[in-house]
């Protein structure tokens, strides 16, 4: 039976449903959740009644997602919802854990709206709607930071960070941002308020508001819809894809910002990263900038990654979160994120230093060690996680005397750099592992355009 828990929020109560399900082969026990947030206007009892109409319906779903099997068991009388779960566990096996997660939470959120559609009833009229609808749509956010009574508490309980960080084994970046009044997840408080011994509510301030879904958000959302129906389409269960763009009107993409910096902040970013005394910051943050690769691609380094002989790098894995998986190792991005790159002189010069203390540091720990071969480590040689290089970055930046920046600002400077030099853009895109050029070019159109200004002035100067 699933279970049913009130959250009350400043913006209504919300209700949290959890199913258990136990796998038959290997007797785990999943855990599914999701949210329901009542339609306004209701009364407490009849919210209580559609709460639990609710939960079955989801219940249900969960499931027939856990023993569905044979593509014969599904036909145009299927539920968009059974079919939509169906079709992601067809699929668990075959895709990045990343990806399935984000299938999994589309569809969490399609079956709400129509799930309960058979394949057969579903029309481009219905499909436009729910779209219309899903650009409008906004969602709860709980924001939560800490109040003084976390360190008074910590200093009570005498578990302070190294503690909590190691023992109890909390992340460190999610404890650092904590400690220094930023926004962290309303889970992550929970467990450290728990650790402590105290409620969250007497440690944290809790907040709730509203915020329209982001464009990618939402695209991929309807990617997975288009997807899930494009194997009905295969299946000759429905006529055609009625979520394809030959049906479907699509909402012009918003201009990108682009957070990168100039270069004055670059040259102080390089040179407080340069003369930073702990060498991995300072190899991390430099390899970032001076190749232009993702944090993700940087975690997933391994130490035969580099030619020292060659003065290349092959990118070829991305180490990364997923959201209730855990850390995993995957292929890059794309195909063509998959490349190998020049890297500076200098940058083999810094990589040349840095193994030198890797291997000091590995002789130091013996037995401990983790041997995972990756250039940026956890404590005893293991898989480090990504948040550890926003820290990083982070404590650069206020090294800098600049105002703090993500790492993947990093990424923009490096190839906005190329740009000005004029680095012709089949280089920068095949240096940023785009797919395609169109894709640089699109992101960084206001770069080229300042380029092209540039060139035509410095051509004017020639015949002058």
């Amino acid at each position: 039976m699933a279970s049913i828990s009130k959250r009350p929020s400043k913006s209504g109560m919300t209700y949290r449903i959890q199913v258990k399900i136990k796998d038959k082969g290997s007797g785990e026990v999943k855990v599914h959740s999701t949210t329901w947030k009542p339609p306004v206007g209701l009364t407490p009892k009849q919210m209580e009644r559609e709460v639990v109409i609710f939960a079955s319906e989801y219940e249900n779903a969960i499931k027939a997602l856990e023993t569905a099997s044979g593509e014969s068991t599904q036909s145009a009388e299927t539920t968009f919802s059974d079919y939509a779960l169906w079709w992601l566990k067809r699929r668990k096996n075959e895709v990045a854990a990343s990806y399935f997660v984000n299938c999994e939470s589309a569809i969490e959120l399609t079956n709400k709206h129509i799930g309960g559609y058979k394949l057969k009833e579903l029309t481009p009229n219905i499909i436009q709607q729910y779209y219309d609808k899903l650009d409008r749509m906004e969602k709860t956010v709980t924001v939560v930071t800490a109040k003084p009574a976390l360190r008074e508490r910590m200093n009570q309980t005498g578990i302070g960070y190294m503690k909590l960080r190691y023992e109890k084994k909390l992340s460190s970046c999610s404890l650092s941002n904590a400690l220094a009044g930023k926004q962290i997840s309303y889970e992550y408080a929970k467990r450290l308020a728990e650790t402590l011994g105290e409620k969250t509510e007497n440690l944290f301030h809790v907040t709730h508001t509203t915020q329209k879904y982001a464009y990618e958000t939402i695209s991929k959302i309807k990617r997975t819809i288009r997807a899930v129906l494009a194997t009905a389409k295969k299946q000759r269960l429905i006529a055609d894809n009625y979520a394809s763009a030959d049906y479907i009107t699509f909402p012009k993409r918003p201009p990108r910002d682009i957070d990168y910096m100039d270069d004055e902040d670059a040259k102080k970013f390089y040179k407080a990263a340069d003369e930073f005394p702990d060498i991995r910051y300072k190899t991390a943050m430099l390899t970032l900038l001076l190749t232009g690769m993702r944090r993700g691609e940087l975690c997933g380094l391994e130490w035969s990654d580099i030619d020292f002989d060659n003065a290349t790098i092959t990118i070829a894995r991305s180490l990364t979160a997923v959201r209730r998986v855990g850390l995993v190792l995957k292929d890059p991005k794309t195909e063509s994120s998959k490349r190998v790159i020049a890297i500076s002189d200098k940058l083999i010069t810094v990589l040349t230093e840095y193994k030198a203390w890797y291997e000091e540091y590995r002789e130091m720990h013996g037995d401990k060690w983790e041997n995972s071969n990756r250039l940026f480590i956890g404590e005893y040689g293991g898989n480090i996680y990504p948040g550890t290089i926003n820290m990083w970055m982070k404590r650069i930046c206020q090294t800098a005397g600049l105002e703090e920046r993500t790492v993947h600002s990093l990424r923009h400077t490096n190839i906005t750099m190329q740009i000005a030099a004029g680095v012709p853009i089949v280089t920068v895109a095949g240096r940023a592992g785009h797919a395609r050029t169109s894709t640089t070019t699109d992101i960084y159109s206001h770069f080229l355009k300042t380029a092209d200004r540039s060139a035509a002035q410095k051509l004017e100067e020639i015949f002058e």
